[in-house]
C-alpha cells in the first residue's frame, strides 16, 4: 500500500483560549498528549503554534515532532472556525504524512543525483521542473536557470523543431515514447545528440497534468557511429576504387566479398565469385594455390605470384599478396590483393626481347657502334668498330675516344659534345677522321647521340661510325658525272610521263609543282599545263564532283613528312564505284630539307572487282544446294573451319569435293595462307614425291635445281590432296609421317623439314576396300579419317538440280555474252529425268554445252549434250567402277571407247576415271 493510501487523521475542538475542548484518541496520540492529565489541555502545551489559527481557513501548516522511538514525525495541521454554543471554536485537522515526506525526500534525491537528465513539462511544452543533469547536460548554471530561460521548447531546444512535433505526436497517440533521438541546442548553441524517453500523467478524470521523462546525452555514441561510418566509407571507396582486386576469403577459401576490379580481371560477378570460390578463379597447376594457401595458414601472410583463371577460359598472370586476421566467429579469414600484371609479363617480354634485339643489333651492325662514357672513353664497342680503328675490343676499351682521333680534329670533337651536353640539340654529325692502330687515317662519318635517364641526366654517348672513305673518293667520280646528269634528267622526264598511274607534285604549301598524263587517264580530269598552282584544297587539279578524297593523304605526308603506302580510296564523285590506291610520299631537296610530296593514284577497280568475288567464291555459300543432305554438311563445314584437323572429304567423281576443301579452308584461321591442291592420280610415284615434298638437284634424272615441294608451299595454310586413294606405298608412308611427327625431307635431301600445313584429303573411291585388298595403308587412312564429310551424289539431291542449272546457265550466258533467259520446262524435265552419273561437274558440262548452242532465249532440249535425252540407266544399287591405278593402257582406252559408242563421259564412267584423266591419257597415248 502506497504511504498517502493510509493517513492517520485526528480531530480537536479547541476554544478561543487555546483551551482543548474535545481530541479523539488518534490526535492525543498524534500529538503525545496523556488522557489521564488532570487539568485541562491547552494547544500551547501541545506544541501547536499560535499561527497555525491565524492561518486562512483550509490552509496547514507541517509540523515537525519527534517520536517516541527518537524518530521524525511529520504532522499537516489545519484549523477552521466554528460556532459552539454561541462561543467561537476552532476545529483542528491533524494528518500523519511521516511516510510521504520520507517517500518525497527520496524522489527528491534521485531526482537531484540522478546522472540522466530528468524533466516535467507542461501539456504545452514548458518546463515545470528539470533535475541538475539535464541542466548540466545542456549547459545551463542551474535548473532555474534552464526553467527561466526556454519559453518556447520547440524553437528554442530542438534543432530540428519537426522532432519536437514528432515527439508530442507519438505522445498525444500512445501517451508514451521511447528511443526518439534528436538533437537539442545548449546555452552556448553548440548541439547535444539526446535519446528522449517520456510519458503523460493524467489525473483521476483522465486529464493531462503534466508530462515527464528521461534525457540521456548520446553524443559520444553519435561522435562514435558518424567516425566508424566515415571510416566505412572511406574504406570502401578506397576498395571500390582500387587499381588492384581486393578479396576477402573465409577460412575454406569461399570469397565472402570482391571488388569490381577483382570481378574485372576473372570476368565474374561477385555473385559468381561467390559461387566458385578461390579454386575457381586461381590455377593450382604445379600446387602453386595450395602452396600459397599453406604459407597463408603458417605465417599469416603470403606474396608471390599466381595463375588466374578468366571466365572466358584465358590465362591471367597475378600478382597476390594475402594476410590473414582473426574472424569472431574464431576461424581465420584473409584478405587477398590481387593484381592483373599482363601487360606488365608482356612488357617485359618485349623489353627482353627489345634488349636482345639491341645487343644483336649492335654486335652484328655493319656500321661502328659505341658506346663513350661522359668522359669519352671506351665503354662498348663492335666488331665494326674494330675493323674500321684496327684495334681489338679489348684494346679500345682501354682508351679514350680522343686517343684514336686524329689530333687535328679533336678540337672540334670536343666542341661538338660540348654543346651536344649543353642541350642545343639531341645528335650531331659530322666528317673527321681517326688514326687507325696501324698509324694510316681513315675517313669516318661520326654520328653521335646523347642517351639520357628517365629525368633528363645524360647517362652516355652513343657514337655511330662509317669509313667514308670511299665516298670522299666517290665524289671525285662524282664530279666527272654531273655532265651526265642532264641525260639522265631528261630520262627520269620521259618516264615520268609515261607511267600510267596518276602522279601529283605538290611543294609544302599544297601548291601543284607537277602532274602527268595519267590524271587524265585515271581520274578523267585535266592537270592543266601541268605545272599551275592551286590553292590549299587543291581544286585546280581535281574539281567539278570529285570530292578529293585522295588528297587526305597529300595533307596527312605535308603535315607529318611520313609516307603514306597503299591507301584505298573509293571514288564518290564524278567516277562512283572507282577504286583507286594512294602513295603519298616526302620529297626533300639536295641539302635534305623538306620541299614537299608526291601523290601517285593508281586504279584498282577491276582488281577490287575481283577481290569481292573470289571473297564470295570462298564462303560456303558458294556451293550451291538447298536439299537436306546439303544444309547438313554446312554447319559440319563451318565447325571444321574453325578447328585445325585433318578432314577426308568422301563421294562420286563431280560431287564438289574441291569446293567443299576450299569453304574448310577459307572460312578458317588459315585463310589469308595458301591453299595448295594436288592430284594424286595425275602424277607418277617419283614426280607426285616431288612435287609433294620437293627435291634437290640432282636427286634423280632431271632434277637439275633445287625445288620447293608442295607441303613448304603451303607452310601455314593447307594442302588438298584430290584422289588420294590413287597414291602409293611409298608416298604413303611419308604422307603418315607428315601427319604424325608435322616433319618431311625433300626428295635427296637428307634434312628435316617442318610442316606447319592443314591437311585436307578426298576421293572418290571406297578406301576400306582398297585396304582390304591391301593397296592403300589402314593407319594413313584412320589418321586422314578424323573427320569425314561425305558429299552426297546429285542424284541424291535432286531439288538441288534447277538451282544449280540456273546458276550454271546464267554463269556461261554472262561468259559468252548471250542473252539466255531460262530453261524451258521441256529442257528443265529432261535435266531432272537424268541421273546424272558424272554429278555436278557433268551437269556443269552440260549447261555450257547448251549455252554454246543456244543462241538466245530459253534453253530447249534440242540444245542439251544428247546423252542426256537417252541416259544410260545404272542398276539399282550399282556403284561406279573403281578408279585405275597406275595408267590406262591404249587397248584399255580404245575397248572402252568402243563399247560406249565413242562416247568418252560414258567411257570415262567405264573406265572409272573422270572426263579429264581420259582426255589426259588419250593425248598421252596419241589417240584422237
Amino acid at each position: 500500500m502506497r504511504p498517502y493510501e493510509s493517513v492517520a487523521v485526528g480531530l480537536l475542538l479547541v476554544a478561543g483560549d487555546g483551551t482543548v475542548i474535545e481530541a479523539d484518541a488518534t490526535a492525543e496520540n498524534l500529538l503525545g498528549a496523556d488522557p489521564a492529565a488532570p487539568s485541562p489541555l491547552r494547544t500551547a502545551d501541545l506544541g501547536l503554534p499560535d499561527a497555525l489559527f491565524s492561518r486562512p481557513p483550509g490552509r496547514g501548516v507541517l509540523l515537525h515532532r519527534d517520536g517516541g522511538d527518537g524518530a521524525a514525525r511529520w504532522l499537516l495541521a489545519a484549523a477552521r472556525p466554528v460556532r459552539l454554543g454561541g462561543e467561537t471554536a476552532r476545529a483542528l485537522v491533524l494528518a500523519d504524512v511521516t511516510d510521504v515526506i520520507s517517500d518525497l525526500n527520496k524522489y527528491e534525491g534521485f531526482f537531484s543525483n540522478a546522472v540522466e537528465g530528468i524533466f516535467q513539462s507542461s501539456p504545452r511544452g514548458r518546463f515545470l521542473d528539470v533535475n541538475p543533469a539535464l541542466a548540466h547536460i545542456l549547459g545551463y548554471d542551474d535548473p532555474e536557470d534552464m526553467i527561466a530561460t526556454l519559453t518556447d521548447l520547440r524553437s528554442e531546444l530542438y534543432v530540428d523543431p519537426a522532432d519536437r512535433d514528432a515527439f508530442l505526436a507519438q505522445l498525444a497517440e500512445k501517451d508514451v515514447v521511447t528511443g526518439l533521438e534528436t538533437r537539442f541546442y545548449r546555452k552556448d548553441r553548440s548541439v547535444k545528440w539526446i535519446s528522449q524517453a517520456a510519458r503523460v500523467v493524467r489525473d483521476d478524470r483522465g486529464e493531462v497534468r503534466y508530462i515527464e521523462g528521461l534525457n540521456i546525452d548520446i553524443t559520444a555514441r553519435k561522435k562514435a557511429e558518424e567516425a566508424y561510418n566515415d571510416i566505412l566509407e572511406r574504406y570502401r571507396t578506397i576498395v571500390t576504387g582500387s587499381i588492384d582486386g581486393v578479396i576477402l576469403c573465409g577460412p575454406a577459401g569461399e570469397i565472402l566479398t570482391a571488388n569490381p576490379e577483382t570481378e574485372r580481371i576473372f570476368g565474374l560477378s561477385e555473385a559468381d565469385l561467390a559461387l566458385v570460390g578461390l579454386s575457381g578463379v586461381i590455377d593450382d597447376a604445379e600446387g602453386a594455390r595450395a602452396e600459397a594457401l599453406a604459407a597463408l595458414g603458417r605465417t599469416g601472410k603470403f606474396r608471390g605470384e599466381l595463375t588466374g583463371i578468366h571466365s572466358a577460359g584465358a590465362v591471367v598472370p597475378l600478382e597476390v599478396s594475402a594476410s590473414g586476421f582473426p574472424h569472431k566467429d574464431g576461424a581465420s579469414h584473409a584478405v587477398w590483393i590481387v593484381r592483373d600484371v599482363t601487360e606488365r609479363k608482356q612488357a617485359e617480354s618485349v623489353l627482353r626481347e627489345n634488349e636482345e634485339k639491341f645487343r644483336r643489333t649492335f654486335d652484328q651492325s655493319p656500321i661502328g657502334a659505341s658506346i663513350l662514357s661522359l668522359d669519352y672513353r671506351f665503354l662498348r664497342v663492335n666488331d665494326a668498330l674494330c675493323r674500321i680503328t684496327g684495334y681489338a675490343a679489348s684494346e679500345l676499351l682501354e682508351r679514350s675516344m680522343l686517343e684514336v682521333t686524329h689530333p687535328d680534329d679533336v678540337p672540334e670533337t670536343i666542341r661538338w659534345a660540348e654543346r651536344l651536353l649543353a642541350g642545343e640539340f639531341d645528335r650531331y654529325e659530322i666528317d673527321k677522321r681517326y688514326v687507325r692502330q696501324d698509324g694510316g687515317t681513315v675517313w669516318v662519318h661520326l654520328s653521335v647521340r646523347l642517351i639520357r635517364d628517365v629525368a633528363g641526366r645524360p647517362l652516355y654517348f652513343m657514337p655511330m661510325v662509317q669509313d667514308v672513305t670511299e665516298r670522299i673518293k666517290a665524289e671525285a667520280e662524282m664530279r666527272a658525272l654531273l655532265g651526265e646528269k642532264e641525260s639522265l634528267r631528261l630520262n627520269l622526264e620521259a618516264v615520268f610521263r609515261a607511267i600510267p598511274d596518276a602522279i601529283v607534285v605538290v611543294d609544302t604549301a599544297m601548291r601543284v609543282v607537277r602532274t602527268n598524263r595519267g590524271l587524265t587517264d585515271v581520274c578523267f580530269l585535266t592537270g592543266g599545263s601541268g605545272t599551275g598552282e592551286m590553292g590549299a584544297t587543291g581544286q585546280q587539279v581535281v574539281s567539278g564532283a570529285c570530292r578529293r578524297g585522295c588528297f587526305s593523304a597529300l595533307r596527312e605526308t605535308l603535315a607529318t613528312r611520313e609516307p603514306l603506302i597503299e591507301y584505298r580510296v573509293e571514288c564518290r564523285g564524278q567516277s562512283p564505284g572507282r577504286v583507286v590506291v594512294v602513295n603519298s610520299m616526302p620529297l626533300t631537296g639536295e641539302s635534305g630539307e623538306f620541299v614537299g610530296a608526291v601523290l601517285i593514284i593508281r586504279d584498282i577497280t577491276r582488281l577490287a572487282n575481283l577481290e569481292k568475288r573470289l571473297t564470295d567464291l570462298h564462303s560456303h555459300q558458294g556451293i550451291i544446294g538447298k536439299s537436306k543432305a546439303m544444309r547438313d554438311i554446312y554447319p559440319v563445314l563451318d565447325q571444321l573451319a574453325e578447328v585445325d584437323t585433318t578432314v577426308l572429304i568422301t563421294g562420286e567423281s563431280g560431287t564438289g569435293k574441291e569446293l567443299a576443301a576450299e569453304a574448310i579452308h577459307y572460312g578458317g584461321p588459315r585463310a589469308k595462307k595458301p591453299l595448295v591442291k594436288v592430284n594424286c592420280s595425275a602424277l607418277s610415284d617419283e614426280l607426285l614425291g616431288s612435287e609433294l615434298f620437293g627435291h634437290v638437284r640432282g636427286a634423280f634424272t632431271g632434277a637439275i635445281r633445287d625445288k620447293v615441294g608442295r607441303f613448304e608451299a603451303a607452310q601455314g595454310g593447307a594442302i588438298f590432296l584430290d584422289e588420294i586413294g590413287d597414291m602409293s606405298a611409298r608416298l604413303q608412308l611419308g604422307l603418315l609421317r607428315v601427319l604424325e611427327s608435322k616433319e618431311f625431307e625433300r626428295v635427296g635431301e637428307a634434312r628435316t623439314r617442318k610442316a606447319d600445313v592443314r591437311v585436307i584429303a578426298a576421293t572418290n573411291v571406297d578406301l576400306p576396300s582398297r585396304i582390304k585388298a591391301g593397296l592403300f595403308r589402314a593407319d594413313l587412312y584412320y589418321r586422314l579419317r578424323v573427320v569425314q564429310v561425305r558429299l552426297p551424289p546429285l542424284r541424291d539431291r535432286a531439288e538441288d538440280i534447277p538451282l544449280l542449272s540456273d546458276h550454271f546457265m546464267r554463269q556461261f550466258a554472262a561468259s559468252f555474252g548471250k542473252a539466255i533467259s531460262r530453261l524451258s520446262a521441256e529442257a528443265m524435265a529432261v535435266i531432272m529425268a537424268y541421273p546424272w552419273p558424272g554429278n555436278v561437274r557433268e551437269l556443269k558440262y552440260a549447261m555450257e554445252h547448251a549455252c554454246v548452242l543456244c543462241p538466245q532465249g530459253e534453253i530447249t532440249p534440242a540444245h542439251l549434250p544428247r546423252e542426256l535425252l537417252a541416259p544410260p540407266l545404272l542398276p539399282a544399287g550399282a556403284e561406279p567402277p573403281p578408279p585405275r591405278r597406275g595408267g590406262l593402257s591404249r587397248e584399255m582406252v580404245l575397248e572402252a571407247l568402243a563399247a560406249c559408242g565413242n562416247n568418252r563421259s560414258r567411257a570415262a564412267r567405264r573406265l572409272g576415271v573422270d572426263r579429264r584423266t581420259l582426255y589426259r591419257n588419250m593425248a598421252r597415248l596419241g589417240i584422237d
